[in-house]
């Protein structure tokens, strides 16, 4: 492990460490105690795992409508390979099931890694999109107070999330998807992707051999856009992501009905989604431990869901512990044994994800 690498890890780790630290630090012990004893209905776990795991099926479906220009997969044979990656991003650093999944399938299905690779980054940039567009939705039915704030205190430092900071992360995943996007049609089109191809011959000092492959690399990648030419394919592509991030809203919907002390509405789950959305874009540790947490409290708050007491603030915390856990845990088992299955070892994984 490169000491560039390592250092990435460190830090990212001791930033989750920082703010699970702020997200318990305001909440009483004794009340998040009873919270966890009293104030919950554990039965309601069940159909939030059930609607989770519903929904990486979902992504399979997208997945399989992603690489139709590749060919025809059934969804059961991609669902393999997409859970092991996301599962794998749940304890890996450096975001290494991104890298995960498009191998396995690669290596499965006899194609270039390389162009499934480019079918991971298009559906990024869907999902962003989508975000963008339920938060744009949601906001026809509620309102966030741009003076909203919570504030996490430590000694004499204060680290304040308000309405506005929601505002700014959110304009800055609108120029990360719009960036994202100009570069996809630079793939889609020809003529443009001809630039790089020109780029990469001129580099000086660089033999034949190298930009020749490279060349061969950036041809291969701008397949797994190819999707995005057809009109019927990128309908089908939102239409699933529109489902899939609507499962994710309406099982925090259903599990807050276990929460007796609140009980939210299906926008509501659809805003406090895009809110955790949001707030980890900061990168951060495998599963953003602290940044889910800080982001859910906030969420709540901000949305009126929970008031700024010791029980309100409990509550809030043992709600995002639940779903941030249970999210998890059922889609790492589920992904750890078809892992197992594939034969691959975690080392395999965490060399791809080096470059």
């Amino acid at each position: 492990m490169s000491g560039k690498k390592t250092l990435k890890i460190v830090l990212s780790c001791g930033l989750s460490a920082f703010f699970l630290y702020l997200a318990f630090k305001n909440v009483p012990f004794n009340h998040l105690i009873e919270v966890f004893r009293k104030r919950i209905e554990y039965g309601w776990i069940i159909p939030f795992t059930i609607i989770t795991l519903l929904g990486m099926y979902i992504r399979a479906v997208r997945w399989r409508w992603i690489l139709k220009s590749k060919g025809e997969y059934a969804s059961l044979q991609l669902f393999p390979s997409l859970i092991i990656g996301f599962a794998l991003n749940s304890f890996l650093p450096l975001r290494a099931g991104e890298f995960a999944r498009p191998f396995i399938f690669a290596r499965k299905q006899k194609i270039p890694y390389t162009t499934v690779l480019a079918t991971v980054v298009v559906e990024r940039i869907v999902d962003s999109m989508t975000l963008l567009f339920s938060f744009f939705v949601v906001l026809l039915f509620i309102r966030i107070d741009p003076k909203s704030r919570y504030a996490f205190n430590m000694m004499n430092w204060e680290y304040v999330i308000t309405g506005e900071t929601l505002s700014r992360l959110n304009r800055k995943l609108s120029l990360i998807t719009l960036f994202l996007l100009l570069v996809s049609i630079t793939f889609i089109i020809d003529s443009l992707r001809r630039i790089y191809e020109v780029a990469i011959q001129r580099i000086p000092l660089l033999g034949m051999r190298w930009k020749e492959r490279l060349i061969h690399i950036i041809r291969q990648f701008s397949e797994g856009f190819h999707s995005l030419k057809n009109i019927r394919f990128i309908i089908m592509i939102f239409f699933y992501s529109l489902i899939i991030w609507g499962l994710v809203g309406f099982s925090l919907q259903v599990m807050s009905w276990g929460f007796p002390d609140f009980s939210m509405q299906f926008h509501h789950g659809m805003a406090v989604m895009i809110i955790i959305c949001i707030a980890i874009m900061i990168p951060a540790a495998p599963g953003y431990w602290g940044l889910y947490e800080c982001g859910t409290i906030f969420a709540l708050i901000a949305l009126g869901l929970v008031p700024s007491t010791d029980a309100g603030l409990a509550t809030a915390l043992g709600f995002s512990l639940i779903i941030h856990a249970f999210q998890i845990i059922p889609i790492a088992l589920v992904g750890l044994y078809f892992l197992w299955k594939e034969n691959i070892s975690l080392s395999q994984i965490e060399k791809l994800a080096e470059p």
